[in-house]
């Protein structure tokens, strides 16, 4: 089984190239017409029956367009929808379950958006045949005996309503024109008069959250619902899904193991390769879907989907005490916000994480540091060179290898650098424009090109948003490994517990009155800062014993209490 996928924004023919994939083809050049072909809008297009996967056009094309991908025999798994000729495709279909709370968990680009257009009717099951379509009738009689099935004849004949949470935060207009009823008081009173434009991502992320949740559905959709959101914030929205909506039928994407465990009934897993195709496994209870994923095995269907397997460990100190960095006491007020910061140090070689909830001060404290702020004893001046990577990324107008070669020159033939960039997949898009970047590949060549800059402290606000599992997992071992290796500091903010706890040695509690007022307690072991975390918040979590991810315990049941009463509302 063969697929041919040639991605048209990156296929520069006929203006920049030539059509090489045409002159280089052993078929092309045996008289087999047809094999390489112009499409309408005169870009490349392979006849994957035609083909023989000699991977020649894969390594000649210029701009890293085509991907020739031979599909072992035993997937044996049913075409469900394909966009176009050469184009993505997914197989096997997301299946909703009548009150429950399914997950979907897997990489960026491998067809979860897709899935869920599928199952709210914004697309239709083709199986393949992307110039026809098909029938209604024809997709349920193909879908017989599935679990998809009831599903789909209530969804075409308009007796399932959806609401549904997009991945894309694109609003504009004011707070109150988009959540009209605030049902589940998701959006605080100072906001609702406010401008879409005038909020912070964690805002806007309520604001789409609280908009989805305020329609009577009988199916509810969230994609990404936790991205720039706090723990805090993460929790109450959690708890308000599993109580406001627990007869109802939910789908959830999400890249965030805890939260994706404590909201789910079940999950399936997406498999395949990025940008080509996208395998959706059978439903498993979340916890066994869950260490399946990061096993990289499906035992129910003797499939290994990934060479490797992925544990979640902390970073373990490694004894050093050489100070790299003090700032003493001090305090920043911006507007009607101070932030109270006391005396501090940063050892070489260590990672500090960064916690808290949203709007008590934790980039007002990146930027102060930075220089970018003032404070009460004027800009902080540590003596050290400072790479900081911002919350929000802004998409320049610039080739991706420009932009990083106005950085360093000779990052190319660095092999320091050259190994980061293909383990992040920065090859890939040296020649795209960064205005054509998808979140997650803006995320993670903010990433790189953070560590690109000579620094001693490397700050880096929010790194896992946009990113999935696997690579906040790879960003983990890539700073963790360049950080030690380099005898550099590290300061990393972030809301994902498990990334925090697999990457910091040390770490923060922020704590304080929303927008109001801040205060950073003592840089200690990471798990006194999350226990003191979750001590607030009034959670425990477990270390899961196969995979060794945090997970939450349920409230008042034997792992809970037990924690509570001993004060280790963090067992690890």
């Amino acid at each position: 089984m063969k697929i041919v996928t040639i991605k048209e924004k990156e296929c520069q023919a006929p203006e920049a190239c030539d059509y090489i994939c045409v002159q280089v083809c052993p078929r092309v050049r045996e008289g087999a017409v047809g094999t390489v072909y112009k499409r309408e809008n005169k870009k490349a297009a392979i006849d994957e029956n035609l083909c023989i996967a000699c991977g020649i056009c894969v390594n000649r094309c210029p701009y890293d367009a085509i991907r020739v991908i031979n599909l072992p025999d035993e997937l044996n798994k049913e075409l469900v929808f394909q966009y176009n000729v050469n184009s993505f495709r997914t197989y096997n279909i997301v299946s909703p379950m009548e009150g429950k709370v399914v997950g979907i968990l897997g990489r960026n680009g491998i067809g979860k958006t897709t899935n869920i257009n599928l199952i709210s009717n914004t697309l239709k099951p083709n199986f393949g045949d992307f110039l026809n379509g098909a029938s209604e009738k024809e997709i349920i009689r193909r879908f017989r005996g599935k679990e998809i099935q009831p599903y789909l004849e209530k969804l075409y004949k308009g007796d399932i309503k959806i609401s549904k949470k997009e991945q894309s935060l694109s609003f504009t207009g004011k707070v109150r024109e988009i959540v009209k009823k605030n049902k589940y008081k998701l959006i605080t009173d100072e906001i609702m008069d406010k401008d879409i434009s005038s909020l912070s991502g964690g805002q806007i992320q309520s604001v789409a959250i609280a908009a989805a949740m305020d329609n009577e559905a009988d199916v509810y959709i969230f994609d990404e619902p936790m991205n720039y959101l706090d723990i805090y914030q993460r929790l109450r929205i959690a708890n308000i899904i599993k109580e406001k909506l627990k007869n109802k039928t939910t789908i959830i994407v999400e890249h965030d193991l805890v939260m994706l465990d404590y909201l789910t009934d079940f999950v399936q897993i997406m498999y395949g390769s990025e940008s080509n195709y996208g395998i959706v496994s059978h439903l498993m209870q979340t916890r066994v879907g869950i260490n399946n994923y990061l096993a990289g095995y499906l035992p129910s269907e003797n499939m290994k989907f990934r060479e490797h397997e992925i544990k979640i460990k902390g970073n373990v100190p490694d004894g050093s005490l050489e100070t790299l960095a003090s700032w003493p006491d001090f305090n920043a007020n911006i507007g009607q916000f101070t932030l109270s910061v006391g005396q501090n140090t940063v050892y070489r070689g260590e990672i500090v994480g960064i916690i808290g909830e949203n709007g008590v001060g934790k980039t007002t404290f990146a930027k102060a540091i930075t220089g970018l702020v003032e404070t009460d004893n004027g800009r902080l001046e540590l003596g050290l060179k400072i790479s900081y990577k911002p919350q929000f990324i802004e998409a320049s107008d610039v080739i991706v290898r420009d932009m990083l070669i106005s950085i360093k020159r000779d990052f190319l033939s660095s092999e320091t650098f050259s190994g980061i960039m293909k383990r992040l997949g920065i090859d890939r898009i040296l020649n795209k424009n960064m205005k054509n970047l998808s979140g997650g590949e803006l995320q993670k060549l903010a990433i790189f090109s953070t560590l690109l800059r000579d620094a001693d402290i490397y700050l880096f606000d929010e790194p896992s948003a946009n990113l999935d599992l696997e690579d906040r997992l790879e960003a983990i071992n890539i700073v963790g490994s360049f950080i030690k290796a380099n005898k550099k500091g590290a300061i990393i903010i972030d809301h994902d517990l498990m990334f925090i706890n697999a990457i910091s040695t040390r770490a923060a509690l922020f704590e304080g009155t929303p927008n109001k007022s801040g205060r950073m307690g003592n840089i200690t072991r990471t798990e006194e800062a999350i226990n003191s975390l979750l001590k607030r918040v009034d959670i425990t979590m477990r270390k899961d014993p196969d995979s060794g991810r945090p997970r939450i315990n349920s409230p008042n049941s034997r792992l809970d209490i037990e924690q509570k009463k001993s004060g280790r509302m963090f067992e690890i």
